[in-house]
């Protein structure tokens, strides 16, 4: 087809349903219900084989609660067999020993659990259940099983800003990947006072660099798409990624809702749907250069400082959420290194 985006398809993240055991405050898909009309098996499997065709290298199932889905490993099973590898995002708190010989089965590239508070009181906040000492035991138990990789996931909001230090001293010495990132404006049930101010953003930041050199070797620390970006001092350079070109959202990686639903990022809500998988397949949706076009050009459409940075056409104000979260736009993002940095070197040389 003339004229079509020949870019390849690297990662997709598919919420294989939307249902729910929780009913966490800062879910960007409002989980709970499943939606109406989810896929089916074999809708899924047609979708895992396109993607494949694309050249998909991972494909990160989620939910909801994914494995509250009774075909969940029929699911991660079809991908293994594509060639796909397979990522597993689970709460952690309807896993059983059976569940975990069915993970081993499957075999994931990464199994990572979602751990929002570093003690029981501060994750009751977070997702308002007494899920803490659960999910701490079953991350050792997934290590002890020897999984390629077991990660803890964080999502960091005013509610558990204050335990960075405490998730670092628990994770230190594990081999436990814990992944960092923090809430954006999205979902149902989100309440704007869990958003982190920017001077809290900037001292997390500077907290987790330092955590990263001071533990090298120690703790395993994953900083996400909302952390960065083209910092100037050695300091953030050990986190933030140099090779960044822009969020990957629509150009590199998309994702599916359980309905079928295809949006650039998942962490994204309903007005950014682009189509349906059961209108389309995901390969005439991924090369229509049509599509996605808020995301695939954001470089040409840059506002407020981003659109004043040196590194404007290789950022493309990086993380999507993260931007609209902070400004309300998409090519505008206040959680930026390298604009702290700068404004306070402008702040020191006027004094």
């Amino acid at each position: 087809m003339a004229g079509r985006y020949e870019t390849g398809l690297n990662a997709v993240v598919m919420e294989i349903t939307n249902r729910c055991n929780l009913r966490c405050p800062h879910c960007a898909s409002g989980s709970g219900e499943p939606r109406p009309s989810e896929m089916t098996l074999d809708e899924i499997k047609v979708v895992i084989s396109d993607i494949a065709s694309l050249g998909c290298k991972v494909f990160t199932m989620l939910g909801g609660e994914a494995l509250l889905r009774p075909d969940w490993f029929e699911i991660g099973k079809a991908v293994r067999q594509s060639g796909i590898e397979l990522n597993i995002i689970t709460n952690g708190l309807v896993v059983s020993p059976e569940i975990r010989a069915k993970l081993k089965e499957v075999s994931p590239r990464v199994v990572a659990v979602s751990l929002d508070g570093a003690t029981a009181e501060s994750y009751k906040a977070a997702r308002g259940v007494d899920g803490f000492e659960k999910c701490r035991r079953l991350l050792g138990e997934l290590v002890s099983d020897g999984f390629r990789q077991v990660s803890a996931i964080t999502t960091f909001s005013s509610r558990n800003i204050g335990d960075v230090k405490r998730f670092a001293d628990m994770f230190t010495d594990t081999g436990i990947v814990w992944q960092v990132q923090v809430v954006h404006r999205a979902g149902e049930r989100f309440d704007d006072s869990l958003l982190l101010t920017r001077a809290q953003w900037r001292d997390y930041a500077r907290e987790i660099a330092r955590l990263k050199i001071e533990r090298r070797g120690r703790l395993r620390i994953a900083t996400m798409d909302d952390f960065g970006y083209f910092p100037i001092s050695p300091e953030f350079k050990c986190v933030c990624n140099d090779a960044w070109d822009g969020c990957p959202a629509g150009r590199y990686s998309v994702g599916i809702r359980a309905n079928g639903d295809v949006l650039s990022c998942l962490s994204l809500g309903s007005e950014y749907v682009e189509a349906n998988v059961r209108n389309r397949s995901i390969v005439e949706i991924w090369r229509d250069p049509g599509m996605f076009h808020a995301f695939r050009n954001k470089e040409t459409k840059l506002t407020g400082d981003c659109a004043k940075c040196p590194k404007a056409a290789e950022c493309r104000a990086g993380c999507s959420a993260a931007a609209l979260s902070t400004t309300g736009k998409l090519t505008d993002n206040l959680f930026c290194v390298r604009q702290i940095e700068t404004e306070q070197i402008l702040k020191a040389f006027v004094c």
